[in-house]
């Protein structure tokens, strides 16, 4: 009798005590990474620089991205719909002024006309939890739109002088052809609980590109956050 009363009230003590990330059914979270970019040709068959803008393809440099996510339980424990804004600071390459290749020269101007160049990204994505403990491995797919700024006033003619430049383009149009990008994401990553509420996020974003009339970039972002459930 004595064996039946203490497994009757261990049983009540472990319902009553939920598990310890399963019990929320939302999150949001901060992180940093750094972003890898496959820079795509600029050159034609001949080596010579595509001569139509706009079927030239990005050749942005690596640089950094901030984020922030929110995401929501959908019908299961294992099943979340999040939603991202990202922050990336780019720039075209720089390389020394030794290389005088026609892509080092072009790279050279497009950095110099441009300078820092801020993207604005908003993505959506479902992600899968293989498991829901503490330790929560996922894999989670979605798509983005990316807009990209200039800081500079790159509105101005080039010259002929200038490499790649077009009849009457600007730095903007010739340099930055394609300021709007859509991306295909498959993102692997873990998130560890380790105290009540709060989990650390690494990740892998894994992206394809989009880019209309130009050779696509492949590129991927290696990051680390913190993640709050509420």
């Amino acid at each position: 009798m004595t064996w039946l009363i203490a497994c009757l009230c261990l049983g009540v003590v472990l319902a009553a005590t939920p598990a310890q990330a399963q019990y929320r059914n939302s999150s949001f979270g901060f992180d940093g990474g750094y972003w890898l970019i496959q820079k795509p040709a600029i050159t034609d068959k001949n080596g010579n620089i595509i001569p139509e803008a706009g079927s030239r393809p990005m050749r942005l440099d690596n640089g950094w991205r901030l984020g922030g996510e929110s995401n929501f339980k959908m019908s299961s424990d294992h099943w979340w719909f999040s939603a991202r804004v990202n922050l990336g600071f780019l720039s075209y390459p720089n390389p020394p002024d030794s290389d005088q290749t026609v892509t080092a020269k072009f790279d050279r101007e497009a950095n110099k006309a441009l300078g820092t160049l801020l993207g604005v990204e908003g993505s959506i994505g479902v992600r899968y939890l293989i498991f829901t403990d503490r330790v929560r491995p996922y894999v989670q797919l979605g798509l983005s739109y990316l807009h990209l700024f200039s800081f500079k006033d790159a509105s101005a003619n080039c010259s002929a002088d200038d490499i790649g430049c077009t009849d009457n383009g600007s730095f903007e149009v010739d340099y930055m052809p394609h300021p709007n990008v859509g991306a295909f994401h498959l993102q692997p990553g873990v998130e560890w609980v380790f105290t009540r509420d709060m989990a650390i996020h690494f990740f892998a974003d894994l992206q394809h590109w989009i880019v209309y009339n130009a050779d696509d970039n492949n590129a991927v972002v290696l990051g680390l956050g913190l993640l709050f459930f509420i």
